[in-house]
């Protein structure tokens, strides 16, 4: 499946043949990644980036919420709706994007796409992003996308160096609202 952006920019739906693309393009992009994304340290080799898209193909079997991020043809990042909760109708959204394709409004357009695609396919009434007090890239992308901040989190994201606060931004789907 995959959910056209524009020209340049298409999300995917992640893939086992991607394995040997996101195992480089992590390592590429480690120590990046590493500052908001602890797990990135801990792929250290193929086969772990192997196990952990298996793991997350078998779990998105049913109902597509993992994309491959792809600009130019080139993959790039991924975004996911990482807790989903189709009772409640609510889902909070997790992603990365590599340092080179940051700046070009890619996950901006990203964001924008998975949230219409959760509010018009998946019928949510609620999207969220948690993100760190520091991540001024993201704070800006939930600005720019149209969430409104709601609260602040004590200690709600661990990083390699330990707990953080995070702020809660909420989007809300006005049609089912």
């Amino acid at each position: 499946m995959q959910l056209i952006v524009n020209d340049e920019l298409k999300l995917q739906t992640l893939q086992q043949s991607e394995a040997a693309d996101y195992f480089g393009l992590i390592q590429a992009n480690q120590a990046q990644l590493a500052k908001w994304l602890p797990w990135a340290l801990k792929v250290e080799t193929l086969a772990d980036q192997e196990r952990t898209i298996r793991a997350a193909v078998k779990a998105d079997q049913n109902q597509p919420t993992q994309f491959s991020i792809y600009w130019r043809h080139q993959l790039v990042g991924r975004i996911s709706f990482v807790e989903l909760d189709l009772r409640k109708q609510t889902a909070e959204i997790g992603y990365w994007l590599s340092e080179d394709a940051q700046g070009n409004g890619i996950m901006c357009a990203s964001v924008d796409r998975l949230v219409q695609y959760g509010f018009e396919i998946l019928r949510l009434r609620q999207i969220d992003l948690k993100i760190a007090v520091q991540n001024k890239a993201s704070l800006h992308v939930a600005a720019a996308c149209g969430f409104k901040q709601q609260e602040r989190l004590t200690n709600a994201i661990h990083l390699i160096y330990g707990p953080v606060d995070a702020v809660r931004w909420t989007r809300f789907n006005k049609i089912t609202n």
